[in-house]
Protein backbone atom coordinates (compact mmCIF):
# COMPACT_ATOMS: atom_id res chain seq x y z
CA UNK A 1 0.00 0.00 0.00
CA UNK A 2 1.34 3.31 -0.86
CA UNK A 3 1.38 5.78 2.07
CA UNK A 4 1.53 9.51 2.49
CA UNK A 5 4.02 10.93 4.38
CA UNK A 6 3.41 12.43 7.49
CA UNK A 7 5.36 14.95 10.28
CA UNK A 8 4.99 12.21 13.16
CA UNK A 9 5.05 14.79 16.77
CA UNK A 10 6.80 12.20 19.29
CA UNK A 11 6.12 14.73 22.11
CA UNK A 12 9.26 13.94 24.79
CA UNK A 13 11.61 13.08 21.83
CA UNK A 14 10.99 16.35 20.24
CA UNK A 15 11.12 18.48 23.26
CA UNK A 16 14.40 16.98 24.97
CA UNK A 17 16.09 19.29 26.20
CA UNK A 18 13.58 22.04 25.96
CA UNK A 19 10.91 21.91 28.03
CA UNK A 20 11.76 23.97 31.12
CA UNK A 21 14.77 25.90 29.82
CA UNK A 22 15.75 27.99 26.33
CA UNK A 23 19.02 28.84 27.09
CA UNK A 24 20.45 28.76 23.39
CA UNK A 25 20.27 31.60 21.15
CA UNK A 26 18.51 33.18 23.81
CA UNK A 27 18.88 35.90 25.96
CA UNK A 28 18.69 34.23 29.38
CA UNK A 29 16.05 35.10 31.27
CA UNK A 30 15.76 34.32 35.03
CA UNK A 31 13.00 32.76 36.71
CA UNK A 32 11.71 32.91 39.86
CA UNK A 33 11.45 29.47 41.97
CA UNK A 34 8.07 30.16 42.25
CA UNK A 35 7.53 30.67 38.48
CA UNK A 36 9.81 27.58 37.58
CA UNK A 37 7.53 25.34 39.86
CA UNK A 38 4.55 27.23 37.81
CA UNK A 39 6.22 26.37 34.86
CA UNK A 40 6.50 22.62 35.26
CA UNK A 41 3.24 22.21 36.85
CA UNK A 42 1.09 24.18 33.82
CA UNK A 43 3.51 22.40 31.65
CA UNK A 44 2.38 18.84 32.72
CA UNK A 45 -0.70 19.72 33.34
CA UNK A 46 -1.29 20.11 29.59
CA UNK A 47 0.84 17.32 28.43
CA UNK A 48 -2.16 15.12 30.66
CA UNK A 49 -4.81 17.31 29.46
CA UNK A 50 -4.04 16.96 25.74
CA UNK A 51 -3.47 13.06 26.20
CA UNK A 52 -6.98 12.99 27.31
CA UNK A 53 -8.34 14.68 24.73
CA UNK A 54 -9.07 18.14 26.54
CA UNK A 55 -7.80 20.03 23.92
CA UNK A 56 -9.53 23.50 25.47
CA UNK A 57 -7.96 22.69 29.04
CA UNK A 58 -4.31 21.72 27.31
CA UNK A 59 -4.13 24.92 25.64
CA UNK A 60 -5.03 26.92 28.90
CA UNK A 61 -1.94 25.04 31.09
CA UNK A 62 0.04 26.01 27.71
CA UNK A 63 -1.05 29.70 27.87
CA UNK A 64 -0.13 29.60 31.39
CA UNK A 65 2.91 28.24 30.63
CA UNK A 66 4.54 30.79 28.65
CA UNK A 67 2.73 33.43 30.42
CA UNK A 68 5.14 32.52 32.74
CA UNK A 69 8.35 32.11 30.38
CA UNK A 70 7.59 33.39 27.17
CA UNK A 71 10.41 31.37 24.76
CA UNK A 72 9.69 28.38 26.40
CA UNK A 73 9.97 26.54 23.29
CA UNK A 74 8.26 23.01 24.32
CA UNK A 75 5.13 25.13 25.24
CA UNK A 76 5.17 27.42 22.36
CA UNK A 77 5.40 24.10 20.11
CA UNK A 78 2.64 22.31 22.12
CA UNK A 79 0.04 25.40 21.35
CA UNK A 80 1.32 25.61 17.70
CA UNK A 81 -0.05 21.92 17.13
CA UNK A 82 -3.39 22.82 19.03
CA UNK A 83 -4.27 25.85 16.89
CA UNK A 84 -3.44 23.24 13.51
CA UNK A 85 -6.03 20.92 15.06
CA UNK A 86 -8.55 23.78 15.72
CA UNK A 87 -7.39 25.03 12.10
CA UNK A 88 -6.48 27.98 13.41
CA UNK A 89 -3.43 28.30 10.92
CA UNK A 90 -2.24 31.85 11.53
CA UNK A 91 -2.17 31.26 15.01
CA UNK A 92 -0.88 28.08 14.53
CA UNK A 93 2.51 29.72 12.46
CA UNK A 94 2.70 32.53 15.29
CA UNK A 95 3.60 29.92 17.78
CA UNK A 96 5.32 28.07 15.76
CA UNK A 97 7.77 30.88 14.92
CA UNK A 98 8.03 31.53 18.28
CA UNK A 99 9.36 28.10 19.09
CA UNK A 100 11.82 28.24 16.51
CA UNK A 101 13.21 31.61 17.72
CA UNK A 102 13.37 29.99 21.47
CA UNK A 103 15.57 27.19 20.16
CA UNK A 104 16.85 27.08 16.71
CA UNK A 105 18.30 24.11 16.49
CA UNK A 106 15.48 21.96 17.43
CA UNK A 107 14.62 19.59 14.53
CA UNK A 108 10.77 18.71 15.78
CA UNK A 109 10.10 22.52 16.10
CA UNK A 110 11.40 23.71 12.35
CA UNK A 111 9.80 20.41 10.59
CA UNK A 112 6.50 21.56 12.08
CA UNK A 113 7.56 25.30 11.06
CA UNK A 114 8.09 23.58 7.45
CA UNK A 115 4.90 21.94 7.39
CA UNK A 116 2.82 24.84 8.60
CA UNK A 117 4.78 26.88 5.71
CA UNK A 118 3.55 24.52 3.24
CA UNK A 119 -0.04 24.80 4.44
CA UNK A 120 -0.09 28.27 4.40
CA UNK A 121 1.42 28.10 0.90
CA UNK A 122 4.49 30.55 2.31
CA UNK A 123 7.36 28.33 -0.30
CA UNK A 124 9.44 31.11 -0.54
CA UNK A 125 10.36 30.63 3.49
CA UNK A 126 10.96 26.86 3.19
CA UNK A 127 14.62 26.54 1.46
CA UNK A 128 15.62 28.31 4.40
CA UNK A 129 13.99 26.03 6.82
CA UNK A 130 15.11 23.22 4.82
CA UNK A 131 18.71 24.74 5.32
CA UNK A 132 18.90 24.62 8.60
CA UNK A 133 17.88 21.04 8.95
CA UNK A 134 20.25 20.20 6.41
CA UNK A 135 22.65 21.80 8.98
CA UNK A 136 21.27 20.17 11.56
CA UNK A 137 21.21 16.51 10.39
CA UNK A 138 23.71 16.40 7.13
CA UNK A 139 23.07 12.80 6.46
CA UNK A 140 19.21 13.25 5.78
CA UNK A 141 18.62 13.55 2.11
CA UNK A 142 14.80 14.62 2.10
CA UNK A 143 15.60 17.73 3.82
CA UNK A 144 17.74 18.26 0.14
CA UNK A 145 14.70 16.92 -1.38
CA UNK A 146 12.21 19.22 0.18
CA UNK A 147 14.09 21.95 -0.23
CA UNK A 148 14.47 21.55 -4.36
CA UNK A 149 10.52 20.95 -4.35
CA UNK A 150 10.11 24.34 -3.20
CA UNK A 151 12.22 25.91 -5.30
CA UNK A 152 10.51 24.27 -8.25
CA UNK A 153 7.54 25.08 -7.14
CA UNK A 154 8.59 28.53 -6.65
CA UNK A 155 9.67 28.77 -10.28
CA UNK A 156 13.18 28.83 -9.69
CA UNK A 157 14.25 25.61 -11.21
CA UNK A 158 17.71 26.97 -12.25
CA UNK A 159 18.48 27.15 -8.14
CA UNK A 160 16.45 23.25 -7.62
CA UNK A 161 19.11 21.78 -10.77
CA UNK A 162 22.35 21.79 -8.45
CA UNK A 163 20.63 20.69 -5.41
CA UNK A 164 19.85 16.81 -7.32
CA UNK A 165 23.43 17.02 -8.54
CA UNK A 166 24.65 17.32 -4.92
CA UNK A 167 22.01 14.47 -3.99
CA UNK A 168 23.93 12.54 -6.48
CA UNK A 169 26.76 13.02 -5.47
CA UNK A 170 26.51 12.71 -1.61
CA UNK A 171 23.49 10.02 -1.20
CA UNK A 172 24.00 8.03 -4.66
CA UNK A 173 20.92 7.77 -7.54
CA UNK A 174 18.05 6.34 -6.38
CA UNK A 175 14.34 6.29 -7.70
CA UNK A 176 13.09 9.10 -6.15
CA UNK A 177 15.74 11.24 -7.37
CA UNK A 178 14.96 9.85 -10.99
CA UNK A 179 11.13 11.56 -9.92
CA UNK A 180 12.77 14.64 -9.03
CA UNK A 181 14.81 14.92 -12.01
CA UNK A 182 11.43 14.61 -14.18
CA UNK A 183 10.00 17.19 -12.09
CA UNK A 184 12.62 19.64 -12.98
CA UNK A 185 11.93 18.55 -16.82
CA UNK A 186 8.30 19.06 -16.35
CA UNK A 187 8.84 22.95 -14.99
CA UNK A 188 11.94 23.72 -17.74
CA UNK A 189 11.30 26.91 -19.48
CA UNK A 190 11.67 25.29 -22.48
CA UNK A 191 8.87 22.60 -22.86
CA UNK A 192 10.03 21.07 -26.46
CA UNK A 193 13.05 20.30 -25.04
CA UNK A 194 12.01 18.29 -21.95
CA UNK A 195 9.60 16.61 -23.94
CA UNK A 196 11.93 15.36 -26.49
CA UNK A 197 14.20 14.31 -23.40
CA UNK A 198 11.59 12.93 -21.98
CA UNK A 199 10.30 10.98 -25.33
CA UNK A 200 13.76 9.59 -25.82
CA UNK A 201 13.84 8.51 -22.25
CA UNK A 202 10.61 6.23 -22.64
CA UNK A 203 12.11 4.81 -25.83
CA UNK A 204 14.93 3.52 -23.92
CA UNK A 205 13.07 2.52 -20.85
CA UNK A 206 9.27 1.79 -21.62
CA UNK A 207 8.89 0.36 -18.54
CA UNK A 208 9.45 3.51 -16.27
CA UNK A 209 6.08 4.86 -15.61
CA UNK A 210 7.40 7.80 -14.43
CA UNK A 211 8.52 9.43 -17.54
CA UNK A 212 4.92 8.84 -19.01
CA UNK A 213 3.85 10.73 -16.18
CA UNK A 214 6.02 13.61 -16.56
CA UNK A 215 5.69 13.56 -20.45
CA UNK A 216 1.85 13.61 -19.78
CA UNK A 217 2.12 16.48 -17.53
CA UNK A 218 4.24 18.39 -20.41
CA UNK A 219 1.70 17.79 -23.00
CA UNK A 220 -1.18 19.17 -21.15
CA UNK A 221 0.49 22.24 -20.48
CA UNK A 222 1.57 22.64 -23.31
CA UNK A 223 -2.22 21.93 -24.46
CA UNK A 224 -1.86 18.68 -26.16
CA UNK A 225 -4.64 17.04 -24.60
CA UNK A 226 -4.88 13.93 -26.98
CA UNK A 227 -1.22 13.13 -26.92
CA UNK A 228 -1.49 13.09 -23.03
CA UNK A 229 -4.67 10.35 -23.69
CA UNK A 230 -2.59 8.09 -25.75
CA UNK A 231 1.00 8.42 -23.69
CA UNK A 232 -1.42 7.40 -20.39
CA UNK A 233 -3.15 4.89 -22.38
CA UNK A 234 0.17 3.02 -23.28
CA UNK A 235 1.30 3.81 -19.61
CA UNK A 236 -1.85 1.98 -18.73
CA UNK A 237 -0.55 -1.28 -20.52
CA UNK A 238 2.29 -1.19 -19.00
CA UNK A 239 0.88 -1.13 -15.71
CA UNK A 240 -2.93 -1.07 -15.28
CA UNK A 241 -3.61 -0.82 -12.01
CA UNK A 242 -0.93 2.36 -11.44
CA UNK A 243 -3.13 5.18 -9.70
CA UNK A 244 -1.41 7.79 -10.65
CA UNK A 245 -2.15 6.67 -14.67
CA UNK A 246 -5.67 6.26 -13.60
CA UNK A 247 -6.47 9.81 -11.87
CA UNK A 248 -3.81 11.65 -14.72
CA UNK A 249 -6.81 9.73 -17.28
CA UNK A 250 -9.67 10.93 -15.27
CA UNK A 251 -8.35 14.58 -14.96
CA UNK A 252 -7.82 14.64 -19.25
CA UNK A 253 -11.45 13.45 -19.38
CA UNK A 254 -12.90 15.75 -16.93
CA UNK A 255 -10.91 18.58 -18.65
CA UNK A 256 -12.72 17.22 -21.91
CA UNK A 257 -15.90 17.16 -20.25
CA UNK A 258 -16.19 13.20 -20.35
CA UNK A 259 -17.03 13.07 -16.77
CA UNK A 260 -18.51 9.41 -17.93
CA UNK A 261 -15.29 8.56 -18.49
CA UNK A 262 -13.56 10.14 -15.89
CA UNK A 263 -16.08 8.61 -13.39
CA UNK A 264 -15.34 5.28 -14.24
CA UNK A 265 -11.29 5.57 -13.91
CA UNK A 266 -11.96 7.15 -10.55
CA UNK A 267 -14.39 4.52 -9.38
CA UNK A 268 -10.82 1.98 -10.84
CA UNK A 269 -8.51 3.80 -7.75
CA UNK A 270 -11.24 4.02 -5.03
CA UNK A 271 -12.14 0.12 -5.63
CA UNK A 272 -7.83 -1.02 -5.66
CA UNK A 273 -6.24 -0.99 -2.44
CA UNK A 274 -2.97 1.02 -4.08
CA UNK A 275 -3.79 3.92 -2.70
CA UNK A 276 -4.01 4.98 1.30
CA UNK A 277 -7.27 6.03 2.06
CA UNK A 278 -6.37 9.44 2.91
CA UNK A 279 -5.71 9.86 -0.78
CA UNK A 280 -8.93 8.69 -1.94
CA UNK A 281 -10.77 11.27 0.92
CA UNK A 282 -9.20 13.71 -0.90
CA UNK A 283 -10.67 12.67 -4.27
CA UNK A 284 -13.84 12.00 -2.78
CA UNK A 285 -13.58 15.82 -1.53
CA UNK A 286 -12.92 17.23 -5.17
CA UNK A 287 -16.65 16.68 -5.34
CA UNK A 288 -17.78 18.63 -2.32
CA UNK A 289 -17.87 21.91 -4.47
CA UNK A 290 -20.28 20.67 -6.85
CA UNK A 291 -22.50 19.24 -4.54
CA UNK A 292 -25.29 20.85 -5.61
CA UNK A 293 -25.41 19.46 -8.98
CA UNK A 294 -27.04 16.44 -8.22
CA UNK A 295 -24.61 14.15 -10.46
CA UNK A 296 -21.84 14.99 -8.37
CA UNK A 297 -23.91 14.22 -5.47
CA UNK A 298 -24.65 10.85 -6.50
CA UNK A 299 -21.24 10.24 -8.24
CA UNK A 300 -19.37 11.47 -5.05
CA UNK A 301 -21.79 9.07 -2.71
CA UNK A 302 -21.31 6.12 -5.18
CA UNK A 303 -17.06 6.00 -4.61
CA UNK A 304 -17.44 7.12 -0.78
CA UNK A 305 -19.37 3.42 -0.71
CA UNK A 306 -16.82 2.00 -2.41
CA UNK A 307 -14.60 3.63 -0.19
CA UNK A 308 -16.40 2.06 3.02
CA UNK A 309 -16.00 -1.59 1.55
CA UNK A 310 -12.35 -1.26 0.39
CA UNK A 311 -11.81 0.87 3.65
CA UNK A 312 -13.56 -0.86 6.34
CA UNK A 313 -12.06 -0.61 9.44
CA UNK A 314 -11.47 3.10 8.31
CA UNK A 315 -13.98 5.42 10.31
CA UNK A 316 -13.40 8.27 8.41
CA UNK A 317 -14.70 6.67 5.22
CA UNK A 318 -18.09 6.02 7.02
CA UNK A 319 -17.64 9.37 7.95
CA UNK A 320 -17.56 11.06 4.24
CA UNK A 321 -20.31 9.00 3.61
CA UNK A 322 -22.64 9.72 6.29
CA UNK A 323 -22.04 13.82 5.18
CA UNK A 324 -22.71 12.97 1.55
CA UNK A 325 -25.89 10.77 2.80
CA UNK A 326 -26.61 13.88 4.94
CA UNK A 327 -26.67 16.41 1.69
CA UNK A 328 -28.58 13.92 0.06
CA UNK A 329 -31.34 14.11 3.06
CA UNK A 330 -31.13 10.54 3.80
CA UNK A 331 -30.72 11.56 7.09
CA UNK A 332 -31.38 7.62 8.62
CA UNK A 333 -28.33 6.43 6.70
CA UNK A 334 -26.85 8.74 7.78
CA UNK A 335 -27.20 8.45 10.99
CA UNK A 336 -26.20 4.72 10.74
CA UNK A 337 -22.94 5.44 8.57
CA UNK A 338 -21.44 8.06 11.67
CA UNK A 339 -22.77 5.41 14.31
CA UNK A 340 -20.27 2.84 12.31
CA UNK A 341 -17.99 4.98 12.30
CA UNK A 342 -18.16 5.82 16.06
CA UNK A 343 -18.09 1.52 16.45
CA UNK A 344 -14.25 1.82 14.90
CA UNK A 345 -13.10 4.48 16.78
CA UNK A 346 -15.55 6.66 19.34
CA UNK A 347 -12.71 9.51 20.00
CA UNK A 348 -13.63 11.55 17.00
CA UNK A 349 -15.51 14.19 18.45
CA UNK A 350 -16.48 15.79 14.59
CA UNK A 351 -18.31 12.52 13.81
CA UNK A 352 -20.14 13.01 17.00
CA UNK A 353 -20.91 16.27 16.58
CA UNK A 354 -22.30 15.01 12.80
CA UNK A 355 -24.13 12.52 14.70
CA UNK A 356 -25.71 14.91 17.06
CA UNK A 357 -26.55 17.54 14.42
CA UNK A 358 -28.52 14.20 12.07
CA UNK A 359 -30.56 13.29 15.19
CA UNK A 360 -31.35 16.94 16.13
CA UNK A 361 -32.40 17.38 12.65
CA UNK A 362 -34.70 13.88 12.78
CA UNK A 363 -36.32 15.04 15.62
CA UNK A 364 -34.74 11.90 17.99
CA UNK A 365 -33.84 13.74 20.83
CA UNK A 366 -34.00 10.96 23.11
CA UNK A 367 -31.30 9.35 21.34
CA UNK A 368 -29.16 13.11 21.03
CA UNK A 369 -29.79 12.46 24.89
CA UNK A 370 -28.04 9.06 25.10
CA UNK A 371 -25.42 9.76 22.34
CA UNK A 372 -24.85 13.37 23.53
CA UNK A 373 -24.10 11.80 27.32
CA UNK A 374 -22.23 9.19 25.97
CA UNK A 375 -20.00 11.74 23.88
CA UNK A 376 -19.51 13.64 26.97
CA UNK A 377 -18.04 10.97 28.85
CA UNK A 378 -15.18 11.33 26.00
CA UNK A 379 -14.96 15.35 25.30
CA UNK A 380 -16.10 16.65 28.76
CA UNK A 381 -14.62 20.19 27.79
CA UNK A 382 -16.54 20.20 24.30
CA UNK A 383 -19.02 23.37 24.09
CA UNK A 384 -21.25 21.96 21.50
CA UNK A 385 -21.92 18.44 22.98
CA UNK A 386 -23.43 20.53 26.01
CA UNK A 387 -25.62 22.61 23.41
CA UNK A 388 -26.74 19.47 21.58
CA UNK A 389 -27.58 17.86 24.93
CA UNK A 390 -29.33 21.05 26.28
CA UNK A 391 -31.91 21.47 22.83
CA UNK A 392 -32.74 17.49 23.84
CA UNK A 393 -33.67 18.51 27.02
CA UNK A 394 -35.60 21.53 26.33
CA UNK A 395 -37.59 19.69 23.27
CA UNK A 396 -38.63 16.66 25.75
CA UNK A 397 -39.91 19.93 28.09
CA UNK A 398 -36.97 19.15 30.69
CA UNK A 399 -36.04 22.86 30.70
CA UNK A 400 -34.17 23.05 34.14
CA UNK A 401 -31.78 20.26 32.76
CA UNK A 402 -31.95 22.34 29.42
CA UNK A 403 -30.37 25.15 31.01
CA UNK A 404 -27.74 23.35 33.09
CA UNK A 405 -26.07 21.60 29.93
CA UNK A 406 -26.96 25.22 28.11
CA UNK A 407 -25.28 27.12 30.71
CA UNK A 408 -22.37 24.62 30.47
CA UNK A 409 -21.91 25.08 26.72
CA UNK A 410 -21.85 28.60 27.38
CA UNK A 411 -19.26 28.39 29.84
CA UNK A 412 -17.01 26.96 27.04
CA UNK A 413 -15.88 27.68 23.42
CA UNK A 414 -16.54 31.51 24.50
CA UNK A 415 -15.01 32.60 21.91
CA UNK A 416 -17.34 32.25 18.82
CA UNK A 417 -19.71 34.53 19.10
CA UNK A 418 -21.58 33.72 16.73
CA UNK A 419 -21.97 30.40 18.17
CA UNK A 420 -22.36 31.37 21.69
CA UNK A 421 -25.13 33.70 20.36
CA UNK A 422 -26.67 30.66 19.27
CA UNK A 423 -26.27 29.15 22.87
CA UNK A 424 -27.38 32.27 24.71
CA UNK A 425 -30.58 32.45 22.83
CA UNK A 426 -31.56 28.84 23.58
CA UNK A 427 -30.70 29.36 27.09
CA UNK A 428 -33.21 31.99 27.18
CA UNK A 429 -36.35 29.97 25.51
CA UNK A 430 -35.70 27.21 28.33
CA UNK A 431 -35.67 30.41 31.14
CA UNK A 432 -38.99 31.82 29.49
CA UNK A 433 -40.88 28.60 29.56
CA UNK A 434 -39.58 28.74 33.10
CA UNK A 435 -41.33 31.94 33.56
CA UNK A 436 -38.26 33.11 34.91
CA UNK A 437 -38.48 36.03 32.16
CA UNK A 438 -35.91 38.92 33.82
CA UNK A 439 -32.97 36.58 32.94
CA UNK A 440 -35.11 34.98 30.13
CA UNK A 441 -35.01 38.62 28.83
CA UNK A 442 -31.25 39.22 29.92
CA UNK A 443 -30.26 36.07 27.73
CA UNK A 444 -31.87 37.18 24.90
CA UNK A 445 -30.01 40.50 25.07
CA UNK A 446 -26.54 38.92 25.41
CA UNK A 447 -27.28 36.71 22.12
CA UNK A 448 -27.84 39.80 20.74
CA UNK A 449 -24.42 41.50 21.85
CA UNK A 450 -22.92 38.80 20.68
CA UNK A 451 -24.44 38.63 17.03
CA UNK A 452 -27.12 40.99 16.35
CA UNK A 453 -28.18 39.73 13.10
CA UNK A 454 -29.33 35.99 14.85
CA UNK A 455 -32.68 36.17 13.35
CA UNK A 456 -33.76 33.15 15.64
CA UNK A 457 -33.18 35.21 18.74
CA UNK A 458 -34.82 38.45 16.90
CA UNK A 459 -37.70 36.23 16.15
CA UNK A 460 -38.33 34.80 19.73
CA UNK A 461 -37.66 37.29 22.19
CA UNK A 462 -39.84 39.06 19.90
CA UNK A 463 -42.63 36.41 20.05
CA UNK A 464 -42.20 36.18 24.03
CA UNK A 465 -42.86 39.87 24.24
CA UNK A 466 -45.55 39.64 22.31
CA UNK A 467 -47.23 36.99 24.21
CA UNK A 468 -46.62 39.04 27.77
CA UNK A 469 -47.28 42.13 25.44
CA UNK A 470 -44.02 43.96 27.17
CA UNK A 471 -42.09 46.51 25.01
CA UNK A 472 -44.56 46.29 22.03
CA UNK A 473 -41.91 48.28 19.99
CA UNK A 474 -39.02 46.70 20.71
CA UNK A 475 -40.47 43.47 20.06
CA UNK A 476 -41.81 45.14 16.37
CA UNK A 477 -38.95 46.35 15.62
CA UNK A 478 -36.81 43.41 16.54
CA UNK A 479 -39.57 40.61 14.33
CA UNK A 480 -39.06 43.09 11.18
CA UNK A 481 -35.57 42.69 11.16
CA UNK A 482 -35.83 38.62 11.63
CA UNK A 483 -38.15 38.78 8.50
CA UNK A 484 -35.24 40.96 6.30
CA UNK A 485 -33.19 38.41 7.06
CA UNK A 486 -35.20 35.66 6.28
CA UNK A 487 -37.95 36.71 4.19
CA UNK A 488 -39.59 33.32 3.21
CA UNK A 489 -39.91 32.15 6.72
CA UNK A 490 -43.21 31.90 7.77
CA UNK A 491 -42.79 31.46 11.61
CA UNK A 492 -40.62 34.32 11.37
CA UNK A 493 -44.25 36.42 8.97
CA UNK A 494 -46.45 34.65 11.82
CA UNK A 495 -44.65 36.35 14.95
CA UNK A 496 -44.87 39.44 13.32
CA UNK A 497 -48.16 39.24 12.74
CA UNK A 498 -48.85 38.52 16.03
CA UNK A 499 -46.78 41.52 17.50
CA UNK A 500 -48.94 43.77 15.60
CA UNK A 501 -52.06 41.81 16.45
CA UNK A 502 -51.27 43.27 20.10
CA UNK A 503 -50.61 46.67 18.88
CA UNK A 504 -53.81 46.14 17.51
CA UNK A 505 -52.65 46.74 14.28
CA UNK A 506 -55.02 44.10 12.48
CA UNK A 507 -55.02 45.04 9.28
CA UNK A 508 -51.19 44.62 9.09
CA UNK A 509 -51.82 41.78 11.01
CA UNK A 510 -53.85 40.40 8.32
CA UNK A 511 -51.21 41.09 5.63
CA UNK A 512 -48.37 39.23 7.79
CA UNK A 513 -50.08 36.51 8.85
CA UNK A 514 -51.61 35.61 5.05
CA UNK A 515 -48.18 35.78 3.80
CA UNK A 516 -47.09 33.12 6.69
CA UNK A 517 -49.66 30.71 5.45
CA UNK A 518 -48.79 31.25 2.32
CA UNK A 519 -45.41 29.94 2.73
CA UNK A 520 -46.24 27.22 5.38
CA UNK A 521 -50.30 25.87 5.18
CA UNK A 522 -49.90 23.21 7.81
CA UNK A 523 -49.53 25.39 10.84
CA UNK A 524 -52.23 25.04 13.29
CA UNK A 525 -51.39 27.96 15.01
CA UNK A 526 -51.14 30.20 12.47
CA UNK A 527 -54.36 29.54 10.99
CA UNK A 528 -55.67 30.09 15.25
CA UNK A 529 -53.78 33.51 15.10
CA UNK A 530 -55.43 34.38 11.44
CA UNK A 531 -58.91 33.58 13.17
CA UNK A 532 -58.17 35.71 16.06
CA UNK A 533 -57.37 38.83 13.73
CA UNK A 534 -60.26 38.14 11.52
CA UNK A 535 -62.17 38.22 14.79
CA UNK A 536 -61.27 42.12 15.62
CA UNK A 537 -61.73 42.86 12.09
CA UNK A 538 -65.25 41.70 12.60
CA UNK A 539 -65.01 38.83 10.43
CA UNK A 540 -66.82 36.66 12.73
CA UNK A 541 -67.80 33.66 10.13
CA UNK A 542 -64.29 33.56 8.99
CA UNK A 543 -62.86 33.70 12.18
CA UNK A 544 -64.47 30.73 13.12
CA UNK A 545 -63.61 28.92 9.92
CA UNK A 546 -60.04 29.18 10.78
CA UNK A 547 -59.97 27.92 14.39
CA UNK A 548 -61.62 25.03 12.82
CA UNK A 549 -58.47 24.56 10.70
CA UNK A 550 -56.34 25.18 13.87
CA UNK A 551 -58.19 22.23 15.55
CA UNK A 552 -58.15 19.76 11.93
CA UNK A 553 -54.43 20.53 11.79
CA UNK A 554 -53.82 19.48 15.53
CA UNK A 555 -53.77 22.45 17.83
CA UNK A 556 -55.62 21.12 21.38
CA UNK A 557 -56.45 23.58 23.58
CA UNK A 558 -59.14 24.79 26.17
CA UNK A 559 -58.67 28.30 24.34
CA UNK A 560 -59.52 27.42 21.11
CA UNK A 561 -62.14 24.91 21.94
CA UNK A 562 -63.75 28.21 23.90
CA UNK A 563 -63.46 30.05 20.69
CA UNK A 564 -64.88 27.55 18.61
CA UNK A 565 -68.22 26.41 20.64
CA UNK A 566 -68.70 30.60 21.45
CA UNK A 567 -67.55 32.02 18.48
CA UNK A 568 -65.29 34.69 19.84
CA UNK A 569 -62.15 35.73 20.49
CA UNK A 570 -60.83 34.37 24.11
CA UNK A 571 -57.22 35.72 25.70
Amino acid sequence: MLKRTFLISFTFCCLAGSVFSQKKNMKERSLSSADSIGVRNSFFSGLREKTSGKIDEAERSFKRTVELDSTNGAALYELSNIYRIKQQIGLAEQYAVKAVAANPDNKWFLLLLADIYKQTQKLDKLPEVYDRLTKLEPDVNEYLHDKANALILLGRTEEAEPIYAEIESAFGPSPELETLKQRLLVNDPDPDKAISVLEDLISKNPADIRNYLALTELYLKTGLKEKALNRLKEANKVEPKNPYVILLMADVYRSEGKDSEAFRELKKVISDDVLDFDVKAQIIFSYFPKLKNATSLSEASELALLATRRHSKEPQAFAIYGDLLAQSKDLKGAREAYKHALSINDKEIRIWEQLLEIETSMGEFEAVLEDGENALTLFRDRSSLYFFTGIAYAQLENHEKAIESLSQAASLDTENAVYQSQVQASLANSLNSLKKFKEADAAFDKALALDPVNAYALNNYAYYLSLRKEHLEKAAGMSLQANNLDPENASFQDTYAWVLFQQKKYKDARIWIEKAIKNNGNSGIQFEHFGDILFHLKETDQALENWTKARILGVRSEILDKKINEKKYFE
